[in-house]
């Protein structure tokens, strides 16, 4: 019986964690002549952009994006049809995970307001996974001697269920010319290691971008300092060697 409830956990736990981001309902339109797009990513939604977008006899030029994210399939076909259309993807909120590491990095352009968050958290190349609580409850359900073999398990387990996955991101990153350890840095950096347990993610200044392959950032009146609004969740600004 512990067997079975052991191997069902693994099989949940795995599937779950790329749609980490609860799924919720997306808005697509036209306002102002640019394509917004107010919610979590998916395919569908996807479709309605590109069908909205074909049906427009004047093109948007620019993609305005909320999102905190969803799965990496939708986020990179989003992106690819952001870098083959020359889109600007502009961010006066947040763009975050998926969002982030797919479509804000994919456009030749970029507007983001002084505070916008483009935060990351991980990547499809990460080495390691951080859970949500539901996640971490199910592990703390199991017998203390047990939590650190589940653990691995189920690490090693998502790493084999996203193997070709992995392959589509590094061919992603090799198309629009970024590094792909974009997604990753702040799994292996000290400044993570010490930031504010409110911190969910690390992002960069402009500069440090470019660094990175992420170039043309317009700022809308300058500084950029990214944070949330009304909230105390923070986000840990990470610089590149």
């Amino acid at each position: 019986m512990r067997r079975r409830y052991l191997i069902a956990l693994y099989a949940i736990l795995a599937t779950s964690v790329q749609f980490a981001m609860a799924a919720s309902s997306t808005h697509v339109f036209i306002d102002n002549n640019e394509l917004n797009y107010v919610g979590s990513l998916s395919q569908e939604a996807n479709r309605q952009a590109f069908a909205l977008f074909d049906s427009l006899p004047e093109k948007p030029a620019i993609l305005s994006i909320r999102s905190k994210g969803g799965p990496t399939d939708a986020g990179m076909e989003l992106g690819r049809w952001v870098h083959a259309n020359g889109i600007t993807v502009k961010v006066m909120e947040y763009c975050f995970s998926s969002c982030a590491n797919y479509v804000f990095t994919a456009a030749p352009r970029k507007v983001v307001s002084n505070f916008a968050v483009v935060g990351y958290h991980g990547g499809l190349s990460s080495t390691s996974f951080t859970l949500d609580s539901g996640q971490e409850a199910g592990l703390m359900s199991l017998p203390a001697a047990q939590r650190e073999i589940a653990r691995a398990k189920l690490e090693q387990s998502i790493r084999e269920s996203i193997a070709p996955q992995v392959e589509a991101e590094r061919a992603f990153f090799s198309l629009i010319g970024v590094q792909q350890r974009i997604t990753t840095l702040g799994q292996a950096s000290n400044a993570m290691r010490n930031a504010s347990a409110k911190s969910i993610g690390w992002t960069f200044s402009v500069a440090d971008f470019a660094k990175l392959g992420v170039r043309h950032i317009r700022v809308v009146n300058p500084p950029w300092q990214p944070g949330f609004v009304n909230t105390d969740t923070a986000i840990t600004v990470l610089a590149v060697d």
